[in-house]
């Protein structure tokens, strides 16, 4: 979390992304970072993570985003266990606006899950982490082969590789639909084969409080075969479902609608006019415990800045680093006034239709290109969810 000091948005406060560059080369996380900034420097939408400023350093990248103090959608949904059908499909119902924004943008998201979704200060969403977001889309079913995601919530043909497209984010949006209802994706298990085979082949079990109209929606949204997905055929589709039969579409797309939960009640983020002073920023003070009251001690207990590397690291980094030229981030710097507005893409508001696992404790996935059809992890994690 960062505070602007002075000119326009004086005293607000935002989300800081810092990469080490050296840290993505070892990773092979180049070409993703930079789909990353190409995303997030496209997509203006008010259920998705806005990128302010981006710039760099010698050695390192920032990205400037939204501050999101309502925290993770994770966090609430740790804390609830799981939420009535009418709060689920509030989420559901925002999120899948955002989809189809990217959509229209030939973004496919790809990795829908409660920790990527944060809620803002009114407690509507806020889609953030486009590391595996992937541009230049125009098919339902077609696109991209990568076998990337986190594994619980990939989808068959992710699996299977047999090619994806804007279908795989209306699994994701059925995956994260059922456990906002149940507290745990379908098919979850910790045993990684098991849970391939479950996601593969497995019926779906739905609990019988489902209503029959969410039991449709999940169930549509889960379908197998991608060519038969509700979502197939766009994103009016999903909208028309039985389900969002009480969504005002017009009304949501404004934040008309009061959001289920208000994460931040009392606390008002500062401002140009009242910004928080320096000095506040530092230590205890209880402002910023406010800010921050909505995320996990494992992350607000973290510091600011990792220096204490061991002997060495310095120098395999500058070896790292070598690896890089100087176009490899050309054209990275961005402000929110270079926007990209693609023509004939003006937002419009939709029209009026009528009608505890382990917190990320496996990893992100993708093919390791040195060894083709091999999976390799990306990103590990900790936390364990307690559903008791």
């Amino acid at each position: 979390m960062v505070q602007k000091r002075v000119g326009k948005e004086k005293g607000q406060l935002f989300a800081m992304k810092i990469l080490r560059k050296a840290h993505l080369v070892k990773r092979r996380q180049i070409e993703r970072t930079r789909t990353e900034r190409k995303v997030l420097s496209v997509v203006n939408h008010p259920f998705i993570m806005k990128l302010h400023y981006a710039f760099q350093s010698p050695d390192k990248l920032y990205l400037v985003l939204d501050y999101c103090p309502g925290g993770e959608l994770f966090f609430h949904l740790s804390r609830f266990r799981r939420f009535p059908e009418r709060v689920a499909r509030f989420y559901a119902a925002e999120l899948l606006l955002a989809l189809g924004h990217l959509h229209k943008r030939g973004i496919i998201y790809r990795d829908l899950k409660p920790e990527n979704v944060l809620l803002d200060a009114e407690g509507h969403v806020k889609l953030g982490d486009f590391g595996l977001a992937k541009a230049g889309i125009q098919h339902a079913c077609e696109g991209a082969t990568s076998m990337c995601g986190t594994p619980e919530y990939m989808s068959p043909e992710v699996l299977a590789q047999q090619g994806h497209g804007f279908c795989v984010d209306y699994w994701g949006l059925g995956m994260l639909l059922y456990e906002m209802m149940t507290g745990l994706p379908p098919w979850y298990t910790t045993d990684r084969t098991r849970l391939f085979r479950r996601l593969r082949s497995a019926p779906l079990d739905i609990p019988n409080y489902f209503s029959e109209s969410s039991t449709s929606c999940v169930s549509a949204l889960l379908e197998r075969d991608q060519r038969r997905r509700l979502g197939v055929t766009g994103i009016r589709a999903a909208m028309e479902h039985d389900f969002f039969r009480s969504i005002s579409w017009r009304a949501l797309y404004g934040r008309r609608v009061e959001a289920p939960i208000r994460p931040c009640e009392g606390w008002t983020p500062p401002s140009q006019d009242d910004p928080t002073p320096k000095e506040q920023m530092q230590g205890d003070h209880p402002e910023l415990d406010a800010a921050t009251a909505n995320f996990d001690n494992t992350f607000t207990r973290m510091p600011v800045e990792t220096d204490d590397r061991p002997d060495g690291h310095d120098a395999a980094d500058a070896e790292l680093l070598e690896e890089l030229h100087e176009d490899t981030f050309v054209g990275f710097t961005f402000d929110d006034q270079d926007r990209v507005v693609m023509v004939g893409t003006e937002e419009v508001p939709p029209p009026q239709v009528n009608g505890a696992r382990q917190r990320s404790t496996n990893h992100d996935y993708e093919i390791d290109p040195q060894h083709s059809g091999v999976v390799s992890p990306k990103k590990p994690t900790s936390e364990e969810r307690h559903l008791d």
